[in-house]
């Protein structure tokens, strides 16, 4: 659930600032004190579409982590985190590789919104652009030509990305996904100089674990 209410307060005669903190995070439906191993680390996957390639309405991330390195993504189950686990999302970000064809970093722009999904709802829906990545590669356009060219999502900084102002906490076994919504895109071919798009969705946050 988002945290939309206060938190209730731990007895602060047993808990440090930090724990009250997580605790807070958590909206204290999920986190329990000396019982989970919080760390705060992304939770990320990314998919490949190959130039001349079509990126289809409601195409999805988290929803197919067979075969991928952890380079690619960090979960493991079909939207969803393994128990215990749970996750405060405390920023949303999307970043495509920066050797993407401008046209069809546009195209996408243009063409798709992202939506972050738990259960049957969607929780932060808007333009792709929206998501700024805070990372990747900076350089000055007007001096580079292709193939040394890189694009970004906005520019690399960690006070550069969306961060939330009201997390979004996937609770135990809660079921999860982000998505592309909008008009199916064909990536430039060959011809073109396209050369596709890697893309990934991240979700910046605590990650809640089993103590063992």
């Amino acid at each position: 659930m988002a945290n939309g209410s206060s938190a209730p307060v731990l007895n602060p005669q047993s808990v440090s600032q930090q724990q009250q903190f997580i605790f807070d995070q958590f909206n204290g439906t999920t986190y329990m004190p000396n019982q989970m191993d919080v760390q705060h680390e992304p939770i990320y996957d990314q998919l490949v579409t190959p130039q001349g390639g079509t990126i289809v309405n409601l195409t999805q991330f988290f929803t197919n982590p067979a075969g991928k390195t952890v380079n690619q993504t960090n979960v493991f189950t079909p939207k969803k985190l393994d128990a215990p686990e749970a996750f405060a999302v405390m920023a949303i970000r999307w970043y495509p590789s920066p050797d993407v064809l401008l046209a069809d970093l546009i195209a996408l722009f243009n063409n798709f919104v992202l939506e972050f999904w738990i259960g049957n709802k969607w929780y932060n829906r808007a333009p792709l652009w929206h998501f700024n990545a805070g990372g990747g590669i900076a350089g000055n356009p007007s001096t580079m030509t292709a193939p040394t060219y890189a694009w970004t999502n906005g520019t690399p900084g960690r006070p550069q990305m969306h961060e939330l102002a009201i997390n979004i906490v996937i609770d135990n076994q809660a079921s999860f996904f982000g998505q592309l919504n909008g008009v199916a895109t064909v990536l430039s071919g060959t011809a073109a100089g396209g050369t596709g798009i890697t893309q990934m969705m991240l979700l910046d946050g605590l990650h809640a674990r089993g103590v063992q």
